[in-house]
């Protein structure tokens, strides 16, 4: 248990140099601020959250509850940000002449360097639009939207985390839980669509039984022939979007 719990800290922690920060900044506090109010903020409730998110009854606690691969958000009870923003401020306050300089400049390189840059995750790409999502999602769903009713569709998996902020509407036959890794359950329709030698027929069975109104694969991705009872409707920036002919996709 100490160890899943240790190891969502270690996952939360990133590089670890924004968390030596946050508790130099804590330590700092709570030897230099006096303010009883101030105390209890940025010193005494992070701590108590702290505590409570490394109890094992609290993991027990939380997992009958909710989903126990969940219990990272507890960490978000910590105001890491708070503590850190405060800290610094008080730190350059106290400085005095040039040490103010220094202070300000160690803490900017501190935090500047505590990270790293977000994009370098495959599930996190520059913003497109005003929507700050990939155009094809957009373009997509606008083509298969319907006013007043759902449409179940089957997307690439590392659309699906955008199509279900974009368009409530669009209903995904499985989504970002197995682009996250959780949760994941064994799925007919999703194996039939990742097997290596992939057959138009058992994908269209597994996606007419699950009511799936479109079929969307990447470029390059095509079938060879269209999934059983589909047939190709658009290509929408090298997509390929296959349409039940059994399902009624109107309105």
């Amino acid at each position: 248990m100490f160890g899943t719990i240790f190891s969502v800290i270690k996952s939360y922690m990133g590089t670890g140099i924004i968390t030596v920060v946050f508790l130099l900044c804590l330590a700092y506090l709570a030897f230099f601020e006096k303010d009883r109010v101030k105390r209890c903020v940025f010193v005494y409730m992070p701590l108590v959250v702290i505590v409570i998110f490394l109890c094992p009854a609290t993991y027990v606690f939380y997992g009958k509850m909710s989903e126990a691969v969940t219990y990272y958000r507890l960490i978000w009870l910590i105001p890491v940000t708070p503590v850190i923003a405060y800290a610094c401020t008080l730190m350059v306050s106290n400085a005095k002449g040039a040490w103010r300089n220094l202070v300000v400049a160690g803490l900017a390189v501190c935090i500047l360097f505590s990270g790293r840059l977000m994009y370098r995750d495959v599930n996190m790409v520059r913003a497109e639009n005003l929507d700050h999502m990939p155009d094809v999602v957009v373009d997509i769903c606008d083509a298969l939207h319907v006013d007043g009713r759902e449409v179940r569709v089957v997307m690439p998996e590392e659309l699906t985390q955008f199509v279900r902020q974009y368009d409530p509407c669009i209903c995904l036959a499985y989504g970002r839980e197995y682009l996250m890794g959780i949760y994941a359950q064994p799925d007919d329709l999703r194996d039939s669509m990742i097997a290596e030698n992939r057959d138009p027929h058992e994908v269209g069975l597994q996606a007419v039984w699950r009511g799936v109104h479109y079929i969307v694969v990447r470029p390059g991705e095509e079938f060879d022939e269209p999934p059983l009872y589909y047939e190709e409707y658009l290509v929408i920036d090298g997509f390929t979007i296959y349409k039940n002919t059994l399902l009624d996709t109107d309105v």
